[in-house]
Parts: C-alpha cells; sequence; structure tokens
C-alpha cells in the first residue's frame, strides 16, 4: 500500500492560493507586501510530542558535573512561515549611454546587496528550520520507542538504539561505583588523617616538654658556671693584690710599713683562699648537671625524629589520598566523556529513528500532528533553498559591458569632482 501523500500545508493569507504557489516555485523579484495581520497561526505541537530525554539515575552530590547540553529554545525552534524576501528587481540590460550605465551599475550593486543579505537570512532560516526539524524527528522516534513500534525497517535502528541505552545504563552504574569508591576513600583518609594528626600531636607535645626539660637544666648550668666565674674573678682579684702588697713591700724600707705590706698581701691571699671551697662546690654541681642535660639533649632529639616522622607520615598519606582522588577523578570524567557520547548517540539515532518512520508513514493517532509538522518544516526548507538558488542565480545575471562602463563613468566622474576640488582650493 502506497503511504498516504503529505497533506497540504495550510494558507498563510487567509485562503488565498498563492502561498502554494511561491513555495513550489522560484518567487518573481519583487514580491507584493504580504499581509502579515491575516496570518493565520500554526497548531501548536501536541503535548505528547516533546523530546523528553530518557530519565537517568539521580546524580549524588560529590559526582563530577556532566558536560553542557544544547538547550534548544522554543522560539528558535519556532516553525516560521516561508516570506520572500523583499528585494529591488535586477535592472534590464541599458540603452546605450554613460548616464544609463551609471544608473544600472548603481541599481545593480543595490540589487546584489540586498540579495547577499537576503541569502544570509534565509540560510540561517534554514539552519533554524533543520535544528526544529530535528526535534520534531527526534520527537517521533521516542514517541515510536514508547509505543514500541517495530518492523523490518525499524529493527537495526531499534537494535542500536538498545545497544546504546544499555551501553548507558552500565555507564551510569559505573559512575555510581567510582562515586562509592570516592566517598570511601573519603571517610577512609578521614580516619587515617585524624589518627596520624593526633601521634604529630602527642609528638609535639613531648618535644616540647623535653626541650623545657633541657632548656631548665641548661639554665641552671649557665647560672652556676655565672657564679662561678664570679667566684674565680674574686680570686683573681685577691692574689693580683697580695702580688701588688708584696711588690710594694720589696721595694719599702725595713720597718713597720714593710710588715704591714706583708700582712696585707697575706690577708689577700687567706680571701682567696677562702674562696676555694665555693668553687669547687660550683664545679661539683656543674659536673653533676652534664648527666640530664645529656639525658634531656638525647630525649629531645629523640622526641623531634618522632615529630619529623610523624609528619611525614601524615604528609604521605595525604598526598596518596590526593593521587587516588585524581585517579577516581581522572575514570570518572573518562566516564562522563562515555556517557555524553552515548546520549548524543541516543539523541541522534531518534532522530534517524523518526525519519524511518516519516518515510514508510506508519499509521498511528499520535502521529500525525508529527507527521504535518514535518511536512511543513520540509516545504518551509524546500521553499527557502529554491529562493536562495533564485537569488542566486539573479546575483550572478548581469551584463558586464554595461557595468564596466557604468564603474568606468563612476570613477571618471569621481576623479573629475576631486580635480576640481583641489584646483578650487589651490585658487583659493
Amino acid at each position: 500500500m502506497p503511504p498516504p501523500p503529505p497533506p497540504r500545508p495550510p494558507d498563510l493569507d487567509g485562503g488565498d492560493d498563492t502561498v502554494t504557489t511561491v513555495a513550489a516555485g522560484p518567487a518573481p523579484a519583487v514580491a507584493p507586501p504580504r499581509q502579515l495581520d491575516t496570518i493565520t497561526p500554526l497548531p501548536p505541537p501536541p503535548v505528547v510530542a516533546r523530546a523528553t530525554p530518557t530519565p537517568s539515575p539521580p546524580r549524588e552530590p560529590t559526582m563530577p558535573d556532566p558536560p553542557p547540553t544544547r538547550i534548544a529554545r522554543p522560539d528558535a525552534l519556532a516553525e516560521r512561515p516561508f516570506t520572500p524576501p523583499k528585494v529591488i528587481p535586477i535592472p534590464e540590460v541599458p540603452e546605450p549611454g554613460l548616464i544609463n550605465a551609471v544608473r544600472y551599475a548603481v541599481t545593480f550593486l543595490r540589487a546584489r546587496w540586498q540579495r547577499r543579505g537576503a541569502i544570509k537570512g534565509l540560510a540561517d532560516e534554514i539552519k533554524q528550520d533543520t535544528a526544529a526539524l530535528d526535534l520534531v524527528l527526534g520527537t517521533l522516534g521516542k514517541q515510536a520507542r514508547d509505543l514500541k513500534v517495530d518492523n523490518r525497517a525499524l529493527s537495526a535502528e531499534n537494535a542500536a538504539i538498545d545497544a546504546a541505552e544499555q551501553r548507558k545504563h552500565q555507564l551510569d552504574e559505573a559512575n555510581a561505583e567510582l562515586n562509592g569508591r570516592r566517598v570511601d576513600e573519603t571517610a577512609k583518609f578521614a580516619e587515617v588523617e585524624h589518627e596520624k594528626l593526633i601521634k604529630v600531636s602527642e609528638a609535639e607535645r613531648i618535644l616540647d616538654e623535653a626541650s623545657r626539660e633541657l632548656s631548665i637544666a641548661e639554665g641552671q648550668r649557665r647560672s652556676l658556671r655565672d657564679k662561678r666565674k664570679e667566684v674565680e674573678r674574686r680570686q683573681k682579684a685577691y692574689l693580683k693584690a697580695a702580688e701588688e702588697r708584696d711588690h710594694e713591700a720589696g721595694g719599702s724600707a725595713m720597718g713597720e710599713a714593710r710588715g704591714e705590706l706583708r700582712r696585707a698581701a697575706e690577708g689577700h691571699r687567706r680571701e682567696a683562699a677562702a674562696l676555694e671551697p665555693e668553687r669547687q662546690d660550683l664545679d661539683r654541681r656543674i659536673a653533676a648537671l652534664d648527666r640530664p642535660i645529656a639525658t634531656a639533649q638525647a630525649k629531645t632529639d629523640a622526641a623531634r625524629a618522632e615529630l619529623e616522622s610523624a609528619r611525614r607520615s601524615l604528609n604521605d598519606a595525604r598526598e596518596g589520598h590526593r593521587h587516588r582522588l585524581a585517579e577516581i577523578e581522572a575514570e570518572q570524567g573518562r566516564k562522563m566523556r562515555e556517557l555524553a557520547l552515548a546520549d548524543a548517540e541516543i539523541q541522534r539515532r531518534l532522530v534517524t529513528l523518526g525519519t524511518l518512520v516519516n518515510l514508510n508513514r506508519i499509521e498511528d493517532p499520535g502521529f500525525g500532528d508529527l507527521y504535518e509538522r514535518i511536512d511543513r518544516l520540509r516545504m518551509a526548507i524546500g521553499a527557502r533553498t529554491t529562493e536562495i538558488d533564485k537569488l542566486t542565480a539573479e546575483r550572478e545575471a548581469y551584463d558586464k559591458g554595461s557595468l564596466v562602463r557604468g564603474f568606468v563613468a563612476l570613477g571618471g566622474g569621481v576623479v573629475v569632482v576631486i580635480t576640481l576640488v583641489v584646483i578650487l582650493l589651490a585658487l583659493l
């Protein structure tokens, strides 16, 4: 049974048949103004024909963001009735004469420039109509999938879509597994980091205590050494004073003065000897501090080594955690790219499936509105393509001789005007 003929698009001029003629063949160069206020609005697309994406499992908050999806705005994909662009007609070949050639050149340049802008606008409209057609075909394919429509022409595409959806499901499961690994790794690292931070804090406390003990012992030794230096200084002062008295006694005359000097010298020596027990006691006390200081120094060195080891262990744990997270994120990124490719393949194959359904015109009550929209979009694309071809042909249709003569005349006129201006400026 041959497929039914495509439905005739609705009239856009209030029932006039001129729209069908414009859409089917090339339009005249100068189109009459159209009454836009009498355009009959196109029926809105049915609710069942919306291209809703296949629902996917909810994404965990810690999963990486999916790649950006191109959003098709409704205003960009709306069906636009074809309206021939308003351009001035290509001028006829002029009669001989420079004025006619100049008028021809200027008019042709205007017409060519208008056609260039019109072709660009029509090309943009064709892109928008093509995007809208892909959306409608994808909606048709999705609806056919929902209704489980299948036959010999659609079986291969349905099988390919099933395989792509299965691959997408596997990728979703793999992403969920990677997300679980990420959560487990984060929780495990939190515990390990907490333990190692406790060890670091304990090592810092032990090092502080050992450093404090060492500082106290060294402070005591410094104090005792200072006292010993003071005692030794006083002893040296007494001995020096005794030597000075002896020297003075040796130089003085015999008598009571000499004996007084020698007695003074002997008194200084006794004073120095009296300080000797104190100096020896200080030496013993200083020597007694050597072992506690050595013990405190060894304890401090051990605590410092333990602290450095704990800090290295903490840094190694953090570096390993960052490395494992980087591996998981890299794997998630690869899975997300594969997931995006699977989604794109599904959308592309839905468009192909919709194209096959439209070509075979499978009978179903829910497909009627979509078939009509597809026919309208295709007729609009065809009409705009025909109009582009016509405008392109008109843009290249010119009389070369007349155009060259017109340009030469225009150039000569510009040169004459410039020369006259220069002469007038020179005379002034």
